[in-house]
């Protein structure tokens, strides 16, 4: 079959020797993308959440592997977006809404080119954050995102690079920019008749009260509830909740006519138990607590409405079919000749009006 030893040899081992020059090949490859020079970028920003009107402070970190590196343009881009939109089951049409709150471009490279060595290299920023930006929001139906975009351009794409950071942003409010009557005691009474086919089978009586309406975030809502069970029946699964109730607007896709929806979702509940036949009881110093990052009260402005509308409500229940509720404000700030500590926020009036 071969004419001598040296061409069956060079038929078997051929190959592989073939073979292991690719391997050999291969590993110099390797090594030679291990030493490709990267650039990081990483965002540090002093606190974890700014208020509408402040500014965003932060510093921008790069660490640089390679020898020297020529920047041409280092920017940050602040973006701010508001969407809604869902479909509308019984019509099938396409509901949905964008609009923009914030969109601000600044340089940290000068004028011109510069030349960065290997290492660590921090570049402290600061960018005004419109006072009409809304609250960050993320829910099923719509979203409010805030986003911090670093590029850096280079005399090499490997030293080249783009990152987004997300940031979260608060709608700084206070207890002034309400009616004075905010802070004044309330209180709201409802009656359920409980008549089936003109037979009377007794009426439920409900009063819920505050000590005022407009509350910080953190605070506590002391609340009363009095329930009068005029019925033979017992009244089940008595409870309080803090509502958050949120109203989406958008447009069609096609006829760019309006319509909204309305989400409500539960923050904080209080088991009160059950109300007995004939029976008269008040729960006294009921207490419902409003989250230190739950978003703030936003109404609709006499201007451009707000897509994503925010409301809160104490709410008693009962059952069978008793609901009563009363509405609050809930607010990032108390009143504005108030001090405010480190943290941002100062405190709500917590025994009342002064």
């Amino acid at each position: 079959m071969f004419q001598d030893i040296t061409t069956a040899m060079s038929y078997f081992y051929g190959p592989k020797v073939a073979l292991s020059t690719r391997r050999e090949m291969f590993f110099h490859s390797f090594v030679k993308k291990q030493e490709v020079p990267t650039l990081m970028i990483n965002v540090v920003f002093h606190e974890n959440k700014v208020f509408s009107g402040d500014f965003l402070a932060g510093r921008v970190v790069l660490d640089l592997t390679d020898s020297d590196a020529v920047i041409h343009e280092f920017t940050l881009e602040a973006r701010g977006c508001g969407k809604t939109g869902w479909v509308n089951i019984h019509t099938d049409k396409i509901y949905e809404t964008e609009r923009d709150y914030l969109n601000t471009v600044i340089s940290l490279a000068g004028s011109g080119s510069s030349v960065i060595s290997p290492g660590r290299h921090q570049y402290p920023f600061q960018i005004p954050v419109p006072a009409e930006c809304p609250t960050s929001y993320e829910s099923q139906f719509g979203s409010i995102r805030y986003s911090l975009t670093v590029r850096v351009t280079t005399n090499s794409e490997a030293t080249s690079a783009t990152q987004t950071f997300p940031f979260y942003v608060f709608t700084k409010s206070f207890f002034d920019d309400f009616p004075i009557s905010v802070l004044r005691p309330m209180e709201t009474k409802d009656e359920v008749d409980f008549t089936v086919c003109a037979l009377p089978f007794g009426t439920v009586s409900t009063r819920i009260s505050v000590a005022r309406i407009a509350y910080c975030l953190g605070e506590t809502i002391e609340v009363h509830a009095f329930v009068s069970n005029r019925t033979r029946k017992a009244l089940k699964h008595c409870a309080l909740h803090l509502m958050l109730k949120t109203t989406y607007e958008a447009a069609s896709r096609y006829e760019h006519v309006n319509e909204k929806k309305l989400q409500e979702q539960t923050i904080e509940q209080k088991e009160l138990g059950k109300v007995k036949p004939r029976t008269d009881i008040t729960f006294q110093n009921c207490v419902l607590k409003i989250p230190e990052l739950a978003p703030p009260t936003r109404y609709s402005g006499s201007g451009e409405p707000c897509i994503i509308a925010l409301s809160y409500v104490v709410r008693f229940t009962a059952v069978p079919g008793v609901e009563t509720e009363l509405p609050v404000i809930v607010t990032t700030h108390g009143s504005k000749e108030q001090p405010i500590h480190a943290n941002g926020k100062a405190n709500g009036l917590r025994n009342g009006v002064k």
